[in-house]
């Protein structure tokens, strides 16, 4: 399509992103039907999840880098196309061992989609009209953890696991399609790009790093196999001290030393480091950071609340309608935050959302195990609204003023960084979560009579308590974090100037003119 309307564009590219987004979602309500349909543990087939999380890590420290050389339209076209197909290779597969290789496959896909999605969607943007258009994009990334339980859970219900993957066969040929047809052609790369030697050893520092980081947390949160017992089906977790996590995480902290040692020292850096020394973006990827612990315990912990621990456990779908609330509170905090930003900043705007965490948590941190879902509505509502108010400002912030090569490469940074800390937030959260639920059932059952303690309706009734118990004491600590978060949200900056013209990278390279090729 010829000169195409940018916001077309940045509709097309989000049907990608909503897809990579949501297949996460899907897959983490299908987990245990697909391991009683495998006939495999939990513990095996949870990484269907690790494996596809660890290859969106890989990819994503890179895409920024291999699309200023390759071009953005290729690259997002061709992971679009491995994802949709690895989708359909997923639904196939015959043992746990083949799902797991293909959802790898997958994962390097959709980990080339969001970063370079968000690049494409920002490009044609001026800085005034990118809160306008993060809204946009904003709209399917924030609303798929919200749908994906309940699409998930009625394809469940009512088809089988493999549907999860298939459904993604129509849309993934609908996204490439409309990508083809209307994302704009690709550039060629500056002469001086060209010739540029290929940074292998940039390369394979900050992917091998990232990923060996990730995997480390990950480590913190996966059952040890050694404890699972007859009397213990679930087993324990490896937890904190566990010697191959904090091996793992001084291997990845090395790496990502000696990567930062290099970085600063080119001018064409995979991961543009240099980009911290702008007080904006900085202080942006900091909120960024931190918010997205917060979000984990939103996202995650309630629909684990309500599927796991409430009496009686919601199915999927029911899990999913109680969302609906909090789903409604983005697309209005997506609008408010878009109209907002360019008036009063960023700094206003993700104080009310932290505060608005903060209120939520603290009365999510008064649980019972028997609560009607209705009575939680309103505060999923007001988290909801957190969610957007604080996550879209800050994202704005760190890539407004940014252009070409320098997008690419933020965007990548952006995500890669926030991936990372979302690992150390949820290995967190789930050990102290899993501990304090220990800890609480020991309380219980000693102070049963010791008749009860044989009675299977008694024993439930604990383990809905103790977890309980335990979740609330981490909605407290999410409470105090939201609260820290309304503090440091302060250092944001509040309504600006704006910019004429969008930064370009500091290379020279980058301001030769780019002649348009074919695709």
């Amino acid at each position: 399509m010829k000169n195409p309307n940018k916001y077309v564009i940045a509709l097309t590219v989000a049907l990608g992103m909503f897809l990579a987004v949501l297949d996460a979602t899907i897959v983490s309500v299908a987990l245990i039907p697909i391991s009683r349909a495998m006939h495999t543990t939990f513990n095996d087939i949870q990484w269907i999840f690790v494996g596809y999380l660890l290859a969106n890590a890989a990819i994503e420290v890179m895409s920024g880098y291999l699309g200023n050389r390759m071009g953005n339209k290729r690259l997002y076209l061709a992971g679009l196309t491995v994802f949709t197909l690895a989708s359909v290779l997923c639904g196939l597969a015959p043992n746990e061992g083949w799902l797991i290789g293909f959802r790898i496959i997958q994962g390097f896909g959709g980990g080339v989609i969001l970063p370079l999605g968000i690049a494409m969607s920002l490009e044609r943007f001026s800085k005034a009209e990118r809160a306008k258009v993060t809204a946009v994009v904003g709209v399917p990334l924030l609303l798929a953890p919200v749908v994906g339980p309940i699409i998930g859970g009625w394809i469940i219900d009512n088809l089988n696991w493999q549907s999860i993957f298939f459904v993604n066969l129509p849309l993934g040929i609908a996204a490439i399609a409309l990508s083809w047809w209307i994302l704009p052609t690709d550039k060629s790369a500056a002469q001086g790009q060209k010739s540029a030697r290929f940074d292998y050893l940039g390369l394979i520092l900050p992917t091998v790093g990232v990923v060996t980081l990730v995997y480390a947390f990950k480590v913190v949160s996966q059952t040890d196999p050694t404890t699972v017992t007859p009397a213990n089906p679930q087993g324990d977790l490896h937890g904190w001290g566990y010697w191959q996590v904090w091996a793992l995480m001084a291997v990845g902290a090395s790496l990502l030393g000696a990567f930062t040692l290099l970085a600063l020292r080119k001018s064409d850096a995979v991961l543009d480091l240099r980009l911290f020394k702008n007080y904006d973006f900085a202080i942006s990827n900091l909120i960024n950071w931190l918010s997205t612990v917060v979000n984990f315990g939103i996202l995650a912990l309630v629909p684990q609340f309500l599927q796991s621990i409430h009496s009686p456990n919601l199915s999927a779908i029911d899990t999913g309608l109680t969302l609906v609330p909090m789903g409604l509170a983005t697309l209005i905090g997506i609008v408010l935050a878009a109209s907002l930003y360019s008036k009063i900043g960023a700094r206003v705007l993700v104080m009310t959302g932290a505060g608005l965490f903060a209120l939520g948590f603290w009365q999510l941190s008064q649980l019972t195990p028997t609560v009607q879902t209705s009575d939680l509505w309103l505060w999923l509502f007001l988290l909801g609204l957190g969610i957007t108010l604080t996550a879209m400002p800050v994202k704005t912030l760190a890539l407004e003023a940014l252009s070409g090569e320098a997008l690419n490469k933020a965007s990548s940074l952006v995500n890669s960084t926030q991936l990372i800390f979302s690992s150390i937030g949820s290995a967190i959260l789930v050990t102290v979560l899993v501990q304090q639920t220990t800890t609480h059932a020991r309380e219980l059952l000693v102070a049963l009579p010791i008749g009860a303690i044989s009675d299977p309706l008694t024993l439930r009734g604990i383990a809905a308590q103790a977890g309980t118990n335990a979740l609330n004491e981490v909605f407290g600590l999410l409470m105090y974090g939201a609260l820290g978060l309304v503090v440091i949200a302060l250092a944001l900056p509040g309504r600006k100037k704006p910019i004429s013209q969008p930064i370009e990278p500091e290379t020279t390279t980058a301001k030769q003119e780019a002649r348009p090729v074919a695709v």
